[in-house]
């Protein structure tokens, strides 16, 4: 008769205890590989792409300008009268990290048009006419949700492209005056120059 020796007491109670210290050695060992990667991915984005000359940023500022002015024109309105503003600085285009060389600058160009729609419905056509001229040129539109009760401009959808030179464009209520605004925005864009005036 073969007898099979009893297992020694709590010979596998110390495993779960390693498995746990290997996984915290792991996990810890990996957080600050993941924090660096991270870091390389901001500062990567954070370079901001090709830098444009002095007149090819120029004539971007005009692409941004015109894309909107066509956009408020097809709504049957003269640009140049219902021009809310236009600038090019931006809190979310900024060199945070000093990786610019000097001479080099970042611009946001946005223009924004109030058309001054008589009513609700006036200003849903506008939306509707929209998503239809630029949806018939092959642009990806996006519908925008309404602002919630109590919030500027609520209950006004909007609506949202992006033009064949990466310029967005808009109309849906401003988010702090609520007024429904038609916006070109041409993105974050690093330059040549100082340009004060467009």
């Amino acid at each position: 008769m073969t007898t099979t020796p009893a297992p020694a007491p709590h010979a596998s109670a110390p495993a779960p205890r390693r498995r746990g210290r290997v996984v915290a050695l792991v996990a810890g060992g990996a957080a600050p590989v993941l924090l660096l990667a991270a870091l390389a991915q901001g500062c990567g984005s954070s370079a901001g792409g090709a830098v444009l000359s002095e007149t090819a940023y120029r004539e971007h500022l005009r692409h941004t300008r015109e894309a909107g002015e066509n956009a408020v024109r097809s709504l049957g309105v003269d640009p140049d009268s219902v021009i809310k503003r236009r600038e090019t600085a931006n809190a979310s285009c900024k060199d945070d990290l000093g990786v610019d060389p000097d001479g080099v600058t970042r611009d946001r160009p946005t223009v924004d048009w109030t058309p001054g729609f008589a009513s609700g419905a006036a200003y849903t056509a506008a939306v509707d006419t929209l998503r239809k001229e630029w949806s018939a040129r092959g642009l990806t539109v996006e519908d925008l949700p309404a602002p919630a009760g109590g919030e500027p401009g609520a209950g006004l959808p909007g609506v949202r492209t992006k033009d064949d030179r990466g310029i967005e464009l808009s109309l849906r209520p401003d988010r702090y005056d609520g007024e429904p605004t038609l916006t070109a925005d041409g993105g974050c864009v690093r330059h040549q120059g100082y340009l004060t005036d467009w």
